[in-house]
Parts: structure tokens; sequence; C-alpha cells
């Protein structure tokens, strides 16, 4: 849990400390903003739901299936190298039971994932290079169906990672992208003691489907002059 939570912090801060550090350098003059468009295919790794154990379920966890995924992403660049981005991720699956007595898992039921999920890339060298590595993250939600089978239907999520954009021309490249992207699901009470003041009580904890993604797409990139 406090890995998880770092993480979000350092991602939140990320998401609003980089804009003011770029407008300094980029909010002025004069140059081009350059619109992608990526549609992507690729894989799309496990992850599971928990069951709280107070609902006196047979089931401990929802293993989600690891299947084919495929989506878009959308970039519009704001200064040179910094963009925000839109990405849009779909993974049919299926979603089974673990039964805890047995040790054994059903199938639950055949499910869509989708994620929109709305932050930013960087990429790491030039606008002009053809080759650019970048990072990028995100904070959105996740919509899960058929919801009648599941306890939640929408729930808060977001993404970490990256990888490498290739551009054939200025206008077409190939993009490679690899993102941890955990969907929060299910929430249950947990005992917890304070160090400092010797009290003990419960408190909401949320559990969190870990998944990650790998996929491969082609950018249509498009250019359009600005000044000020």
């Amino acid at each position: 849990m406090p890995c998880r939570k770092t993480l979000l912090v350092a991602l939140l801060l990320t998401l609003f400390a980089v804009p003011g550090a770029f407008a300094q350098g980029f909010g002025q003059g004069f140059g081009q903003h350059e619109f992608e468009i990526t549609p992507f295919g690729g894989y799309k790794f496990g992850g599971k739901i928990d069951i709280p154990p107070d609902t006196n379920s047979a089931y401990d966890y929802l293993p989600i299936e690891s299947s084919p995924d495929y989506g878009i992403d959308a970039d519009y660049s704001i200064w040179p190298n910094f963009q925000a981005e839109f990405q849009f991720n779909h993974q049919p699956t299926d979603i089974d039971a673990h039964e805890f007595a047995t040790g054994t898992s059903v199938l639950l039921t055949s499910s869509d994932i989708n994620m929109y999920q709305f932050g930013f890339a960087y990429n790491l060298k030039s606008p002009d290079a053809k080759l650019k590595p970048f990072f990028g993250a995100g904070l959105g939600f996740t919509q899960w169906r058929p919801s009648a089978a599941l306890p939640f239907s929408h729930t808060f999520s977001y993404n970490l990672g990256g990888g490498v954009k290739y551009f054939f021309s200025s206008h077409v490249g190939v993009r490679l992208d690899v993102r941890y992207s955990p969907s929060r699901t299910t929430t249950q009470n947990e005992e917890f003691c304070d160090p400092f003041y010797g009290f003990c009580g419960t408190e909401p904890v949320s559990s969190h489907a870990e998944q990650g993604q790998v996929n491969v797409g082609l950018i249509f990139r498009f250019h359009s002059s600005y000044g000020s």
C-alpha cells in the first residue's frame, strides 16, 4: 500500500508541476503544434479483483485473464517535447472466480474493460528527431462491462510508463508503449494502530487490479504553425 500511494503522489505532482516548469521556457515565441493520432494493439496482462473477507463469499478473488487489447492515443504538443495525452484502451477478456476452499477457478463472466486516461507524454529528444524515447502518465477511470456480475461499474485508475517513437517521415511513425495501469476495485476495512498515541481502529482500504499493457501503434502526425 505505501508503494502505491507513493506512485500516485509522484504522478499527481508531475501532472501539476511539469506544465508550470515548461511554461517559463516555451510560453512565448513561434513554432509548431503537433497533433498525433495513434491506433494501437497489443496485450494486457492479468490483475485480480479482491473479494472483501466480510462478504461471506465462496470466492476470495476474481482473476482477470490476460488477453489482447486495442485502442487509440491522441497527443497534442503544448510545448516542444511536452504533450497532453488522451488514451483509450479496450480489453475484451474473461473474469474468473477463485474458490478459496478448492483453489480452483471457474468462469464468472466475459467482460469488456475500458480505460479512459488523461495525462501527458514527454519526449526525451528534440522535436525533429526521428527516434524519440518518451515517458508518460495519466489519470482517469475504468469502465467494467457487464457490471451486473461485479460490485462496481466505474472505478478510478491511472497509468505510468513510456516507450519509444520512430518517425519514417514528418507525418508517419510507429510507437511502442509499455504501461503499468492499475484500476481501483473493492474496498475493505483494515485495522491499524497509531504508533505514537497507541490507539487502534479501522479504516477503509481500496484494492486495485494491478494490470500492465504492451502496445504497438501507427502514428499519424499533423502540424500547425502558431505564434504569439
